[in-house]
């Protein structure tokens, strides 16, 4: 299979849907959302958009959505958590759990530092946050092309600088789900 998708990836929103995200947005195959949406009216915009996937992150209120959610997307295996990180690793929930189901991507937020990193054979995906600039950090959205490219974008110099991170690799699919 030699399909690939874009997937806008975006976490702790906390309330705050700006423009530069609904543009970013446009064209998306789908849109990820990692947790702390932070409002009712957040999703409802976003799936104007592309189909939206959402997990409950820690400041929603409860059955907003998962706590943790799995797909399978042009043949990648996917899960989304708000928290997953802990001292600079996955927690060894998540690794217990991934010791049972293999995934080809995690994506959290929650710590709303950007990262995007290989572990094994799963790739961990942090977009950061897109909400309000918090603790010192750039507001940050990430792109994944399930190709096998990886990037993350600082919002406030997203037309004229390239992305933070970038991460590129070939992986063959799992699947011909879609």
């Amino acid at each position: 299979m030699t399909s690939s998708a874009r997937l806008c990836v975006l976490s702790d929103t906390h309330g705050r849907l700006t423009k530069d995200v609904l543009e970013f947005c446009q064209n998306a195959d789908y849109i990820l959302h990692a947790g702390d949406v932070g409002s009712d009216v957040i999703l409802p915009e976003l799936q104007s958009i592309a189909p939206v996937s959402c997990v409950l992150g820690n400041v929603d209120a409860p059955g907003l959505a998962p706590m943790r959610l799995k797909a399978v997307i042009a043949g990648w295996r996917i899960m989304i958590q708000h928290i997953v990180w802990a001292g600079g690793a996955p927690s060894r929930e998540l690794q217990m759990f991934l010791q049972d189901e293999a995934m080809d991507l995690v994506v959290f937020g929650h710590t709303h530092q950007p990262l995007c990193r290989m572990i094994g054979k799963t790739v961990f995906f942090n977009p950061g946050s897109c909400g309000p600039k918090r603790f010192n950090l750039p507001r940050t959205i990430g792109e994944v092309i399930l190709g096998g490219w990886f990037r993350i974008s600082d919002l406030v110099h997203i037309k004229n600088a390239p992305p933070i991170i970038e991460l590129r690799f070939e992986r063959s699919r799992v699947s011909d789900e879609g």
